[in-house]
């Protein structure tokens, strides 16, 4: 019997606008900000407050808060 892969609906708000994707459950961070063609070396993604790693495996919908890095002098 084959598995049946379920998908997620990540939504992303913050400083990369405002992006809807769904992926299957399992996507990570760093799929996602890929999927909406946001360059990951560039943000930081949280979800209540707490910054996630890029490894992290989403599971459920969930809304996620996008902030890009400043860097330079």
């Amino acid at each position: 019997m084959m598995q049946q892969h379920q998908s997620v609906l990540i939504r992303l708000e913050g400083d990369g606008g405002e992006h809807q994707v769904t992926l299957e459950e399992g996507a990570s961070v760093l799929d996602v900000l890929r999927a909406v063609e946001l360059l990951p070396s560039l943000y930081i993604v949280s979800h209540d407050n707490q910054v996630l790693p890029m490894t992290t495996a989403l599971q459920s919908d969930l809304t996620l808060e996008v902030t890009r890095i400043a860097s330079g002098g």
